[in-house]
Parts: C-alpha cells; sequence; structure tokens
C-alpha cells in the first residue's frame, strides 16, 4: 500500500513508485498515484491514527515509506507506523535508517536495488516465500537486538526512561537545563556555551530540480515550487527565533 498527500516532494518518490507500479500491484490510498478510496471516516489525514485506519495498514503485508525529503536524521511515522504495526515497509529516505531498527531485516531498503523493476522481483519473491518474509517479522517475537540502538537508549540524557516518563517531556527539561545553565554561568561572569545544532544534525537540502520525470497528472513546475517556498519560509523563521534565544551572537 501508498498513503500519501503531499505529491511530487523533493525526494522524487511519485516517480519511483510510478515506475515501480508497471511491475506490481500498488494500492494508493492517497492523493498521490491515487487508485484507491478509503472508508470515507479515514479520508481526513487527521484520521491516520485512528485504530480502523490502522487496520487498514495491518493488512498489507507491505507498505510503501517513503519520505518526501533525504536527510542524514529525519526518519517520521511512514516508516515507524507500518513498521508498530506488521507491515513490512520498503524504506526510501534516511542513509542512517539502519542505526535505529530493531535488527538489520527488518526493513527493505529501496536503495538496495537498481531499480524500481528489481525491487518489484524481490517483493514477489518475499510474497511468495512465507519463510523468508517472515524473518522481516521475527522481531516482534525475538525483539531488539540492534545493539548500537539498545545502547543509544539507555546512555542518551533525556527520555531514556521508556515507559515511565514522557520523552517530549523529558527533552522540553533537557533544553531547559541548558538555557538554565547559561543563566547561571552569565550570572557568575561567565561566558555562555553555545548549544547550535548544524546541517550535520538536520540538513535537509533546499529541493532542486527533479532527478526523475513527474508522473502523469502532476505538474513538475507547480509542486516542486511549493516544496522550495516551504523550505525557504521555514529557514526563515528558525534563523528568527535563533536570535530571540540568543540575541547577543
Amino acid at each position: 500500500m501508498y498513503v500519501q498527500t503531499g505529491c511530487n516532494p523533493p525526494s522524487d518518490r511519485d516517480s519511483y513508485i510510478h515506475e515501480l507500479m508497471k511491475y506490481i500491484p500498488v494500492d494508493s490510498y492517497g492523493a498521490c498515484l491515487h487508485n484507491k478510496d478509503l472508508p470515507p471516516e479515514y479520508q481526513n489525514p487527521l484520521t491516520m491514527d485512528d485504530n480502523g485506519f490502522h487496520k487498514i495498514i495491518a493488512k498489507y503485508k507491505f507498505t510503501l515509506a517513503f519520505e518526501n525529503a533525504i536527510c542524514e536524521d529525519y526518519i517520521t511515522e511512514k516508516l515507524w507506523r507500518p513498521l508498530k504495526l506488521g507491515s513490512v515497509p520498503i524504506y526510501k529516505g534516511s542513509p542512517s535508517v539502519r542505526d535505529w531498527m530493531p535488527n538489520n531485516n527488518s526493513i527493505i531498503l529501496v536503495d538496495d536495488f537498481e531499480s524500481p523493476r528489481e525491487l518489484a522481483e524481490f517483493i514477489k519473491y518475499l510474497d511468495h516465500n512465507d519463510r523468508e518474509y517472515l524473518h522481516y517479522l521475527e522481531f516482534k517475537q525475538k525483539g531488539i537486538t540492534n545493539n548500537r540502538l539498545l545502547n543509544f537508549m539507555k546512555s542518551r540524557k533525556w527520555g531514556h526512561r521508556i515507559g515511565d516518563v514522557n520523552f517530549v517531556t523529558e527533552f522540553e527539561c533537557f533544553v531547559c537545563n541548558r538555557l538554565h545553565e547559561n543563566a547561571k554561568r552569565q550570572y557568575h561572569g561567565l561566558p555562555k556555551k553555545q548549544f547550535s545544532a548544524t546541517q550535520d544534525h538536520y540538513g535537509c537540502p533546499r529541493p532542486t530540480k527533479y532527478n526523475l520525470p513527474a508522473p502523469p497528472g502532476v505538474s513538475d513546475g507547480e509542486a516542486r515550487d511549493i516544496w522550495q517556498s516551504d523550505y525557504d519560509t521555514s529557514k526563515i523563521l528558525s534563523e528568527q527565533l535563533y536570535r530571540k534565544v540568543y540575541p547577543q551572537s
């Protein structure tokens, strides 16, 4: 299955999936490459966390989980949702995604295949070989065996007590503690510490000209112009916020 409403984004996902559809059936419920309707009660994107919508995903053996941009630390619900529900994600996005998976055999990486046709052949192979397919769901019974992920969750300074505390609240406290640390340093006449994210942390590139031709029914220019405008606006807002937090820098 495939469910996207933001069409023809910087990752060129719709162009890739349009080609993939030539070799394997894909139920596309969203506005992009639409060929199948969701029940009326789940057509609003705000219902994507409802149990009924989750049941629709869970009946599929595979879900196409393509991010709208390729960035090092950008991994979204497009991957987490099917992973949680037991529909094997076919993923295109963060190049470091394997670092955060339960094991080395829980998702199918698009970049491991030379073409959509080759990927389609592999999907067909798994569809007809239950034993091989079920390897992708072993973590549901055996748990997480990715030691890098386990060690990171235990050692990070915020939100590591999963199940005991809301990690969003913990992260907010983490930020507040850093601000408080600088307030104390300023009170004692010490220079403030600089805590700055860099492009290495969250460096999505500005959307550029398409690498692949737009699929039928999607304008080459208009859709990409919207993504570029959103990117530029977000950058301006983040710079304004930074100047408010660090007016002297």
